[in-house]
């Protein structure tokens, strides 16, 4: 399984060129690789995305146990732990620091929440007067009651092509229209703009603790005119998302989309870094899909 959700990039801040902020992001995901990722800020315009902590270090805490602890590789993007499990229910405490300071950020990662079921069927609708076909989605869930959630539903496609000789494979994320209402309560939470497109994610604000089939359209010329020799799976993931991480991805989201506006000043971004920048934040991912073949394959 290979998933994007979002919010990898590193951030720039307005206020940053004066102290050079120590800055640490970790997105830690169920069955996924722990990554960390620690360096210090630069200006909003600066040419460099970040700079480098030549003498960092990093401790890792799961469940109030230390497990880790290493010299941070300033060579690469990311460090990555890949003895350390993601679980749900884990909590998570990360230090990082050089020989001027240490920063810390805490997560505890979110149950799975499964899909129960997926409907779906072949729609038209027309768009000033053109016809467009869709294959609508219900995606059945049990959102859990008396406790906030936060969502993200992300659509991928794979694909594989038998020939005489060997079998190719590609995979894509596949562009979804929301047209579940979910999408839209409070989207525009924080900015004066309309019309951003928050990539799929969602709160349960009005479908606390409901059985909700929550739905949205795949364009039909993904999955139309398989050849005989050909195989499709769309996935749908799922993502349970800490309250830190549905914040920062949104704020994200909106600075991506001013960055295209000359006149708009930067973003504050969400964070939740003890000492400095960044976010700790935990997913979980829970996975369905469609399988579509050609006759031959």
């Amino acid at each position: 399984m290979f998933i994007i959700v979002g919010g990898c990039n590193l951030d720039k801040y307005e206020d940053a060129d004066k102290d050079k902020h120590l800055t640490l992001f970790a997105f830690l995901t169920t069955d996924s690789v722990f990554s960390v990722h620690l360096s210090k800020s630069v200006d909003f315009y600066s040419v460099d995305d970040f700079e480098r902590v030549y003498d960092g270090f990093i401790v890792i805490e799961k469940n109030d146990e230390k497990i880790d602890s290493f010299n941070y590789p300033f060579r690469y993007m990311w460090a990555e732990r890949k003895n350390i499990e993601i679980r749900p229910n884990d909590q998570f405490k990360i230090t990082a620091g050089d020989s001027k300071g240490k920063i810390t950020g805490t997560t505890v990662i979110p149950q799975k929440v499964p899909i129960t079921q997926i409907d779906t069927s072949r729609v038209t609708v027309y768009v000033s007067g053109v016809q467009r076909k869709y294959l609508e989605c219900k995606i059945l869930f049990q959102d859990p009651p008396d406790e906030n959630n936060y969502y993200q539903i992300v659509v991928t496609m794979e694909e594989w092509e038998k020939n005489e000789f060997l079998t190719s494979y590609s995979s894509q994320h596949l562009d979804f229209h929301k047209t579940d209402s979910v999408f839209f309560i409070k989207d525009q939470s924080g900015s004066v703009l309309s019309g951003i497109d928050f990539r799929g994610t969602f709160s349960d604000y009005r479908i606390n603790g409901l059985n909700y089939p929550l739905k949205i359209r795949i364009p039909a010329y993904y999955i139309d005119n398989i050849a005989d020799n050909q195989k499709k799976r769309i996935n749908f993931m799922f993502l349970s998302l800490t309250s830190d991480y549905f914040n920062y991805f949104r704020c994200r989201v909106i600075a991506d989309y001013n960055n295209d506006l000359p006149i708009i000043d930067p973003i504050k971004i969400f964070g939740n870094i003890d000492g400095g920048l960044g976010l700790v934040g935990g997913i979980a991912v829970t996975c369905d899909s469609l399988i579509l073949k050609g006759t031959k394959y």
